[in-house]
C-alpha cells in the first residue's frame, strides 16, 4: 500500500519496537508494518536526551502515537510525513544520478 493512501486513512498503531541505532518497527492495526529510521533527528535535543537517559530504546504506543517516557511522541501523521519526505529526497537523488 502506498504511503499516501495510508496517510489518508485512519489507522491505529498496535505495536512498536526499538531496533538497533535509530530504527523502530511500527505495526498498524491494518497489518501494515513501518520501518522508521529517525536519521539526523536523533541529534535534536529531545532525542539526544532520550538516548542519554537510556529511554530511547523504550518506545511504546497509545494507539495514535509513538511515545517515549517523559512525554516525547511522534504522531502517525508525523511518521508518515517523515517517510514521504525521505522517499521524495531519495527519488530526487536517484533522478540526479540518471
Amino acid at each position: 500500500m502506498r504511503l499516501e493512501r495510508i496517510a489518508e486513512e485512519k489507522h491505529e498503531i498496535i505495536r512498536v519496537e526499538a531496533f538497533d541505532g535509530d530504527s523502530f518497527g511500527i505495526t498498524l492495526e491494518s497489518g501494515h508494518a513501518i520501518l522508521l529510521e529517525l536519521g539526523d533527528k536523533i541529534h535534536e535535543p529531545t532525542y539526544a536526551a532520550l538516548i542519554e537517559s537510556g529511554d530511547f530504546c523504550k518506545p511504546y504506543t497509545d494507539g495514535e502515537r509513538l511515545c517515549w517516557p517523559g512525554g516525547t511522541a511522534l504522531t502517525l501523521k508525523e511518521i508518515l510525513d517523515m517517510l514521504l519526505s525521505h522517499g521524495n529526497a531519495r527519488q530526487n537523488k536517484d533522478r540526479r544520478i540518471e
